[in-house]
């Protein structure tokens, strides 16, 4: 997902900085903790209806763009989609490579060979700065819009399965969930500005089986399988609210806009969960184009634009009504 990022430095005071804290963020989750008191109560139940109209589509059995070199392109298989400032990047499968396309040239073009090309995990900046989940090196890989390496995030001890990627408000953290030690780990990317980065605090249990994550300016959102349920932490690590008890089928992916509305594929044939902290305890279905309906291999949201990752059918962009209009 997308969202603006503060730029603060993570040692400025008064920063609510998620290392710091992490032995309460622990004990939150170890002791299945009520919300916190300081958090304030929910706010009232509201309408959560939202309509997801097609766009455009690319892959599967829609038209193919051009290379930059004139030769027809069309994705094998959509695992991971990411999208900022007019570029759409792809984890695609059968090519077993990154590929980014752009809508507005008509142009695709692939940047990198990839070792897992299986991934769902990826996350793109406001500035063009992509990472990937390398699941078979157990690593995350920083890369330039163009596809060369910049950096690898790496401590097989923290995360020896990673599963999927974001960055906090701080646009300097990254957050990379792991799969196997059902853990998050916090990586400073501004520690080290070559090389092996080694993590800067102790992981801390959060799910039993983590699918995904993602981060707004005030929250941190983690998919969990096991339990079937989205949880939203606050800065601090503090338990604010879970989302999908009990309506969530086999969660595959999620994605949070700027008002939080929390979007998540779970196979359901009526198409996506949706749900938010401004209608606490309601939820709706928004309504997929069929065929791609149970497909969906990962989302994305960039402005009020839903990019949709489904396999052999490509990557479909819809546009989200209502708008969200978050300062």
């Amino acid at each position: 997902m997308h969202c603006s990022h503060d730029t603060r430095h993570l040692d400025s005071p008064g920063v609510p900085y998620l290392a710091i804290l992490v032995g309460s963020f622990a004990s939150c989750f170890l002791s299945a903790c009520a919300l916190d008191a300081g958090i304030g109560e929910p706010p009232p139940s509201a309408d959560i209806d939202v309509t997801l109209t097609p766009v455009r589509e690319f892959g599967g059995g829609a038209g193919a763009l051009m290379t930059p070199d004139g030769e027809r392109q069309q994705l094998g298989y959509a695992a991971a989609v990411a999208a900022s400032s007019g570029f759409v990047f792809v984890v695609d499968s059968a090519s077993s490579s990154l590929v980014r396309l752009d809508f507005a040239r008509g142009q695709s073009q692939p940047l990198k060979y990839l070792e897992d090309a299986t991934t769902a995990g990826m996350y793109v900046t406001t500035d063009l700065i992509v990472y990937v989940v390398d699941r078979t090196n157990r690593s995350v890989l920083e890369l330039s819009e163009s596809g060369w390496q910049r950096r690898v995030f790496s401590d097989t001890r923290l995360i020896p399965a990673p599963v999927d990627v974001t960055e906090t408000n701080w646009g300097s953290t990254v957050l990379i969930a792991d799969e196997l030690t059902q853990r998050l780990v916090t990586f400073d990317s501004m520690s080290n500005p070559t090389g092996m980065l080694a993590s800067t605090l102790s992981p801390v249990t959060v799910a039993a089986s983590i699918v995904a994550i993602a981060a707004t300016d005030s929250a941190v959102f983690v998919l969990d399988a096991a339990s079937r349920e989205v949880t939203q932490l606050d800065l601090y690590g503090r338990l604010v609210a879970t989302y999908g008890e009990d309506a969530l089928l086999v969660p595959v992916a999620m994605a949070v806009d700027e008002c939080q509305r929390v979007f998540v594929a779970d196979g359901h044939s009526d198409g996506l969960f949706v749900s938010s902290p401004e209608s606490y305890g309601a939820s709706s279905r928004a309504a997929l184009p069929q065929e791609i309906a149970m497909a969906v291999t990962d989302l994305w949201i960039d402005s009020n634009e839903l990019f949709v990752a489904a396999g052999t059918f490509g990557v479909q962009v819809l546009s989200i009504d209502p708008a969200c209009f978050a300062p």
